[in-house]
C-alpha cells in the first residue's frame, strides 16, 4: 500500500455551472470525509451498559474547508461567497478528493456556510462548510 503525501492531494468542487474547479491551491486544511453509522440505543432496564444498534443508514459527517481568502476567478469567494443563500432547486455541487496513488472520494454537497475573518496580525482566512447532499460517498 502506498502512502500519500500533502502534495498529491487536489481538491476539485463545482462552480455554478457545474464544471469542476480546482481549488487545491486554496485549501490549507479540511477535516477529511468522516462516515459513520446511526445507531440507536437499546439497552433496557436492568442494563448495566449501554448498549446500541446500527439502524442500517450511514450519513457523511459535514466537510470544512479553510484557507486563505481569495477572490480571483475561481477561487474561493467566487465560489462559495456568491452561492448563499441557496434555492432549494439549485443542483447540488460536486466535491472531490484526489487522496494519491489513483484514489479519489467524490460526493455530491450543498454549500451550509461560508465565512470570511479578518485578523489585524494575519491575512484574511476563508472557511466553507459543505454537507453531503445525496447518496453514498463514491469510492474510487
Amino acid at each position: 500500500m502506498a502512502k500519500s503525501t500533502p502534495s498529491e492531494i487536489e481538491i476539485w468542487y463545482d462552480d455554478s455551472g457545474g464544471n469542476p474547479v480546482d481549488i487545491s491551491q486554496f485549501v490549507q486544511s479540511f477535516n477529511g470525509i468522516e462516515i459513520e453509522n446511526i445507531i440507536e440505543e437499546t439497552h433496557t432496564f436492568g442494563d448495566s451498559f449501554e448498549e446500541n444498534t446500527p439502524i442500517g443508514i450511514g450519513r457523511v459527517t459535514n466537510i470544512t474547508l479553510e484557507g486563505l481568502y481569495d477572490d480571483v476567478a475561481g477561487g474561493p469567494h467566487e465560489l462559495f461567497g456568491a452561492a448563499l443563500p441557496t434555492n432549494p432547486n439549485s443542483p447540488t455541487r460536486t466535491f472531490k478528493v484526489v487522496w494519491g496513488n489513483g484514489k479519489s472520494t467524490t460526493l455530491e454537497t450543498i454549500l451550509v456556510k461560508y465565512n470570511r475573518t479578518a485578523d489585524r496580525s494575519a491575512l484574511t482566512r476563508f472557511t466553507a462548510e459543505l454537507a453531503n447532499a445525496a447518496t453514498a460517498p463514491v469510492e474510487v
